[in-house]
């Protein structure tokens, strides 16, 4: 590849970036009030997405979304409710817009609750459920 293939593949680039045509994703951090990691925090949102669980540093990253056959594809821009739950910690939810590419939020910090003596911890979210098509053909992946 040339130079000038090289640089023209990068102003293509930076025009498909510009154009909101990057993939749209959502990430942020969920802390706690002392300012620390929260690890295995759920993440989720209206629209759905994937659920994803906050990193050993807090971090998490929404890319992707399944389809009601269950086939994975990006998630579309919008407006999303993002919700944050964490045993042991009040639930937190809020609303972004998503304009196209990648889009980070401001660090959440969720707020400390004592759990009362009989309450257990929740249940994770359930995902959607398929019913199996006894007519479709498995197809082999790449």
């Amino acid at each position: 590849m040339t130079l000038f293939h090289k640089a023209l593949a990068v102003v293509a680039s930076a025009a498909l970036i510009a154009c909101g045509s990057a993939p749209v994703s959502l990430s942020g951090r969920i802390l706690d009030q002392k300012g620390s990691a929260v690890q295995k925090a759920e993440v989720f949102t209206e629209p759905e997405t994937d659920v994803v669980m906050t990193n050993n540093r807090g971090f998490f990253t929404l890319k992707q979304r399944l389809d009601e056959s269950g086939v994975s594809q990006q998630i579309p821009a919008g407006v999303y409710k993002i919700k944050v739950r964490k045993f042991g910690f009040e639930d937190a939810a809020f609303e972004v817009t998503i304009e196209g590419g990648p889009t980070k939020v401001p660090d959440i910090t969720l707020a400390p609750r004592t759990p009362d003596i009989n309450e257990t911890a929740p249940d994770t979210t359930q995902e959607k459920e398929f019913d199996n098509d006894t007519t479709s053909t498995p197809v082999l992946g790449n």
